[in-house]
C-alpha cells in the first residue's frame, strides 16, 4: 500500500525554517544598527567631546558665591575621513543630569543653546539643544545647589535629524564639592 503525499514534508519545512532564521535575524539587526549610529566611540564620532582643560570631556567645578558650580564642555565636529560639512538643520542635544536638584543660573550666558527647563528652573536634569548643530560649540553654565556637599554631573549627547552623521555615545561624569 502506498501513501500519496501531496503536501510539504516536515523535512522540507525544517530546512526552510533553518535557512530563514539567519535571514530574519539579519533583517532585524540591520535597522537596529542603522538607528544606533550614535553608538560610536568619542575618537571616531563626527560630533565628539573635545578635551577640557581638566583632562576630561566635561568639567564641573565649584564657583564663587555660595552653592554655585560651573559646568562646561566643548563639542566639536570631525569631518574625516572625507571632508563632509555638518548636516544642515540637525540639532545637537546635550543632556546634563545632576546627582541632586539644582537651579540653572539665569545669569548664565548660553549662546545659541536652548535649555529645557528654562534658565531659573530647579531640576536634576537639563536638556540643551543647539540648532543648527553646525561645527559644535562650547556649553558653559552655572548652577546653584540647594545644600553643600558633593554634586555630580553626567552628560550625554545625541544628534537629531543628522542623517548618517555620528555622535559620541560616551557619557561624561564629573564631581565637584559645593560649599555654602
Amino acid at each position: 500500500m502506498t501513501q500519496d503525499n501531496r503536501g510539504i514534508s516536515r523535512r522540507t519545512v525544517m530546512k526552510g525554517a533553518a535557512w530563514s532564521v539567519p535571514v530574519i535575524a539579519a533583517a532585524v539587526a540591520l535597522p537596529m544598527a542603522a538607528a544606533s549610529g550614535a553608538n560610536t566611540s568619542n575618537d571616531l564620532a563626527n560630533y565628539y567631546w573635545d578635551a577640557e582643560a581638566q583632562g576630561g570631556y566635561t568639567a564641573l567645578v565649584p564657583a564663587a558665591g555660595g552653592l554655585r558650580a560651573t559646568f562646561s564642555t566643548q563639542i566639536s565636529y570631525r569631518s574625516q575621513p572625507d571632508w563632509v560639512n555638518p548636516p544642515t538643520g540637525a540639532s545637537l542635544v546635550v543632556v546634563v543630569e545632576f546627582s541632586s536638584p539644582v537651579t540653572l543660573d539665569p545669569g548664565s550666558s548660553l549662546g545659541s543653546w536652548a535649555p529645557d527647563p528654562a534658565s531659573g528652573s530647579f531640576a536634576r536634569t537639563f536638556t540643551f539643544t543647539k540648532t543648527p548643530a553646525s561645527f559644535g560649540d562650547a556649553l558653559t553654565f552655572n548652577v546653584v545647589g540647594s545644600a553643600g556637599g558633593t554634586l555630580t554631573s553626567t552628560a550625554t549627547m545625541r544628534l537629531i535629524g543628522g542623517g548618517t552623521t555620528t555622535w559620541s555615545s560616551e557619557p561624561s561624569a564629573k564631581t565637584a564639592t559645593i560649599v555654602a
